[in-house]
């Protein structure tokens, strides 16, 4: 007895040390995330910005996911093929994939019913039609224009019943792409490409995705009972119906919105960012609020770059923006040859001076980390943009609206650019323009609204495709921060040819007709703690997938 005794003993220890080694150490954290502002929305088909995407890639899940590389892995979808051309793609999604909720308890028809509702093939169909319909007005909905029919469904001219996506039965969707795309399964990790449940969103009544109780999603985490504190805080937790790849790692994940008070900030979070020349300021900084113990994540200035990676911080940064000078060619700026007259005028060794320390000049209007059929798009199409002309000044001066007062936005980063610039045109043109400073959220929304005249802009595609960088500036598009119709660019995109010499083609219009005049490439930076591991960081307003994130003892 004493034998078996032992035995037994042995057993349930083994099978105790065991149980332990499938979950890693790092595990079942608490994951604490800055969002410098409150999303507008958490609907995945109209939401905007890397705040919003990190939080909707953890609320939702689409086909894919991304690797810490960028590539494709298993989302919704378990496995995927495409044909020999890669313009249609067929996905399998997951058989055992289920919203968090039932949809009939959660709308009232049967409130007895817990049992949650599957996720479908039609639920991906439903969602991309809606992305496209011109009454939806997304402004992320370019990347969907590889889609066969998205762009005439975009801009009217078809219903969207004819857009190329079809579910063969619950759990297949197949894919019509009107050009070769190789990276499509990348793209369907985008927020726009989420699902959504067709009789969840009609239950919401214009209020999808605007609170937590009309929110249902499919990824691994949810919110719980009073987790969004609007303009203050957002909670998630883990979920226990999501079957994804794996189960996610952290327990939960909590965003602090807005400013961080500085009330009981650390001797030591001062100290380390003094050289920012912020420490007494009443709120705190990305560094400060990391080195005080306050987050594990957050967003950085580019200006707070050295003093992160001094005080220890692991950095990651994107060469996933191109700043410029943009104009709204729906009012005064309607004429391409006044655009192009000034920015003719301008000096350009003078201003590459002034450009910000720790970027570059820009190359052309699309960013550094462009791709297109697998490779670097800037590579393949060169550099471009408009050369100084002794002739645009008197050109300029014939062309300028008289009595009409022109307003230049930027930002306090960019003022010494924009004053260089208001002092070649006043020489050149012989009268006076106004200069107006405003925060970056003030003028990322006057320039969305078109409520300015030209502006110095960051430029963030939605994703890493050429095309569809290049499709925000086509008419009719609701993301089009310049307002730009014209038929002629129009052309140039509707090709089923899509080349990387077309593209070039497109971008050298757009720079010819100044429609965008690229200044300097910059980046999006985020700095983290060096215990924190697994976090994905997607470019392109991509945000970040916490999904795998951690923390080491």
């Amino acid at each position: 007895m004493k034998r078996i005794w032992a035995l037994l003993c042995c057993i349930i220890l083994l099978v105790s040390s065991l149980a332990g080694c499938g979950t890693p150490k790092n595990a079942n954290k608490n994951i604490r995330v800055w969002l410098t502002e409150e999303p507008s929305t958490l609907d995945p088909q109209v939401a905007q910005g890397s705040g919003a995407a990190t939080v909707i890639s953890a609320l939702y899940e689409g086909l894919c996911r991304l690797d810490a590389n960028g590539k494709a892995v298993p989302g919704a979808a378990e496995s995927w093929q495409a044909d020999s051309t890669n313009t249609e793609f067929t996905f399998h999604l997951r058989s055992n994939a289920v919203w968090n909720g039932n949809v009939k308890a959660l709308t009232g028809e049967n409130t007895k019913d817990t049992t949650p509702t599957p996720l479908t093939a039609s639920d991906f169909v439903f969602a991309w039609q809606r992305a496209l319909e011109p009454a939806t007005a997304s402004p992320s909905c370019t990347s969907m224009m590889c889609i066969e029919n998205a762009a005439q469904i975009h801009t009217g001219s078809l219903s969207a019943d004819n857009l190329g996506v079809t579910a063969k039965d619950s759990h297949t969707l197949v894919v019509h792409l009107r050009y070769s795309c190789p990276e499509f399964p990348q793209l369907t990790a985008q927020s726009v490409f989420m699902p959504c449940n067709q009789a969840f969103f009609t239950y919401a009544s214009g209020r999808y995705g605007m609170d937590r109780a009309t929110i249902l999603g499919n990824g691994p985490f949810s919110i719980p009972n009073y987790g969004w504190n609007h303009d203050q805080d957002l909670a998630l937790k883990r979920t226990d119906t999501y079957v994804g790849r794996t189960a996610a790692l952290p327990a939960s994940i909590a965003f602090t919105i807005g400013d961080i008070p500085a009330s009981d900030t650390s001797s030591s979070a001062v100290s380390a960012a003094a050289d920012t020349g912020s420490a007494a300021s009443t709120t705190l900084n990305a560094v400060q609020a990391l080195t005080g113990n306050k987050l594990e994540i957050a967003s950085l200035d580019l200006s707070l770059e050295s003093t992160a990676k001094k005080a220890g911080m692991t950095v990651t940064s994107f060469q996933d923006t191109t700043c410029g000078l943009c104009f709204h060619t729906g009012g005064t700026f309607q004429s391409a040859a006044l655009r192009r007259a000034f920015v003719q005028t301008l000096n350009r060794s003078a201003l590459m001076k002034l450009i910000p320390t720790g970027t570059s000049q820009a190359e052309g209007i699309l960013p550094l980390d462009m791709q297109f059929g697998g490779k670097t798009y800037r590579t393949q199409a060169g550099s471009m943009y408009l050369q100084q002309s002794s002739a645009a000044a008197a050109q300029g001066r014939s062309l300028l609206p008289n009595g009409k007062k022109i307003t230049l936005l930027c930002t306090d980063q960019t003022k010494a650019l924009a004053s260089e610039m208001l002092a070649c045109w006043n020489q050149a043109f012989q009268t006076y323009f106004s200069l107006h400073s405003v925060s970056e959220a003030n003028l990322l929304s006057s320039v969305s609204s078109g409520n300015y005249d030209m502006a110095i802009y960051p430029y963030t595609p939605t994703s890493f495709d050429a095309c569809t960088a290049l499709s925000a500036f086509q008419s009719n598009q609701s993301g089009n921060f310049t307002q730009l119709k014209d038929s002629s660019y129009d052309q140039l995109l509707q090709s089923t040819g899509i080349s990387a010499a077309t593209l070039a083609q497109a971008e050298k219009y757009l720079s010819e007709n100044a429609v965008f005049y690229p200044l300097y490439s910059t980046r999006h930076d985020y700095a983290a703690l060096p215990s924190v591991t697994g976090v994905v960081y997607r470019p392109f307003g991509g945000g970040l997938d916490l999904c795998d994130a951690g923390i080491n003892d």
